[in-house]
């Protein structure tokens, strides 16, 4: 038979949301019937209890925090906890929107028997700081219940496992109201008496869904499952305590999305090249901002020195009130070879300087130029991005250009000898900036080189300076 662990999280969204950090009593409400599903054990000290009323949790708790529940932040926080988890066991099964099943059997040979793999998970979850109840069972529904009782107990003697899960309710059990109703009328209230009667007359009295509970909490029917299997793509939210009005104090609650990033990248031995952070605002407003790397990071610090050169620019629209980070693109890391040889020569490479300024200036603010192939002068070298790969170009010839060029022709205002020329440019034709000119290298009387033209209307203008 194939033994299952369950680990239940009663207050998963609290903790993902707050962690140690509570030195009041907060508490989380579902909004539409406006009672407590979730507390912190300060408020626990205080009176509120599970299902409680707001309106009597407030009179107990005048500085009582409230948070509204949120199922999607919930199974988010479930799905890193079962990523968290694969790192160490193979097979694990979401159970939303509280729960992770695990399938221990496969692995007690790897580990060496339950108590040594229940000492690697329970190590393993630890430095997550997640509050949580476990129980094992020869099938899902076992396990389940064993984890809801709080028994935090391990064992593989199946009449022990039999005998504990005897007395329990069966307003414990998956079961619907009606049915819990229905078996309640005829004196059956826990799981030994539904136990004790035979499935034929289950059957024959009751609808096939209480059938199916019973065989597969027996273990007679077959349980499907769907087991996890990690994502290839990052996408993170983060609720925030409070609204942030303040740019800088946004870099506390960004470390923990990017402490989460760079454990996705190092299991998968990848880097993210570019980020969309974005800002979620009140009525439903938005703020993204990109954060690039040239050369790929996946470590924390580094991303967090990006991003706060990035947001130092930034003007909210408004109040913030969560975060989401997503890898936008990602990849192999890149190699770099390195003379071994030529010593220390900075702190940091190129592609670490180019990521810094772009992050400081804008990435459209940092340029790098480029040859082309126009035989126009002012055209002959362009501007591109500094992260684009450069356009090679098979033949460039070798000219006699000046080393510096003026943006634009001038009128020539002094007198000159022509010491080399005429090339003849003719070009443009294509485009509409269509030139005729012949270049000269010139030479004045104060013994400075020229670069000069005349036009096709016999005009001379100066292009250029030879050092």
């Amino acid at each position: 038979m194939v033994l299952w662990i369950y680990l239940h999280f009663p207050r998963l969204q609290l903790d993902a949301i707050f962690g140690d950090d509570q030195e009041q009593p907060v508490v989380i409400v579902e909004t539409q019937r406006c009672q407590i599903i979730q507390y912190n054990d300060i408020a626990k000290q205080q009176g509120i209890k599970p299902n409680m009323g707001l309106g009597s949790a407030a009179s107990l708790c005048r500085d009582l925090q409230v948070h509204p529940y949120h199922p999607q932040a919930e199974l988010s926080k479930l799905q890193e906890v079962a990523q968290w988890l694969y790192l160490i066991t193979s097979d694990v099964v979401l159970m939303p929107s509280q729960g992770i099943l695990l399938r221990a059997t496969p692995m007690l040979n790897l580990y060496e028997g339950l108590q040594n793999y229940w000492h690697k998970v329970s190590t393993h979850l630890a430095s997550l700081k997640l509050n949580f109840q476990f129980g094992c069972g020869f099938s899902p529904f076992a396990a389940k219940l064993m984890a809801l009782t709080g028994s935090n107990c391990l064992s593989e003697d199946k009449p022990f496992i039999q005998q504990a899960l005897q007395p329990l309710p069966l307003t414990l059990t998956d079961l619907s109201c009606s049915t819990v109703d229905k078996l309640q009328r005829v004196g059956v209230t826990t799981l030994q008496g539904l136990l004790e009667l035979p499935l034929q007359d289950i059957a024959r009295r009751f609808d096939i869904d209480l059938v199916n509970y019973v065989g597969r909490l027996t273990g007679q029917f077959k349980h499907p499952v769907d087991f996890y299997h990690p994502t290839e793509s990052f996408q993170v939210y983060l609720e925030l305590l409070f609204e942030i009005e303040n740019v800088q104090w946004l870099d506390k609650p960004l470390v923990t999305l990017l402490r989460q990033l760079e454990t996705f990248l190092r299991l998968r031995d990848k880097v993210a090249f570019e980020l969309r952070l974005t800002l979620h605002q009140r009525d439903k407003q938005e703020q993204h901002i990109q954060l690039t790397s040239a050369q790929g990071d996946y470590l924390c610090q580094r991303w967090q020195q990006l991003a706060s050169l990035s947001l130092e620019s930034l003007t909210l629209n408004g109040p913030v009130a969560g975060l989401t980070l997503k890898v936008v693109r990602q990849g192999e890391p890149l190699s770099s070879a390195r003379d071994l040889f030529a010593g220390q020569k900075g702190q940091m490479n190129a592609l670490e300087l180019l990521s810094l300024l772009q992050a400081k200036l804008g990435k459209n603010a940092v340029l790098k130029p480029n040859i082309a192939c126009d035989p126009r002068p002012e055209k002959a070298s362009q501007y591109r991005p500094a992260d684009e790969p450069d356009i090679p170009i098979s033949t460039i010839p070798t000219l006699l250009r000046p080393a510096m060029q003026l943006p634009t022709p001038v009128s020539l205002q002094e007198q000159i000898s022509l010491v080399h020329g005429p090339e003849r440019i003719v070009s443009g034709w294509w485009d509409g900036d269509e030139i005729m000119r012949d270049y000269y290298i010139a030479h004045t009387q104060q013994g400075r080189w020229l670069w000069v033209f005349r036009d096709q209307h016999k005009h001379w203008f100066l292009h250029g300076y030879f050092c």
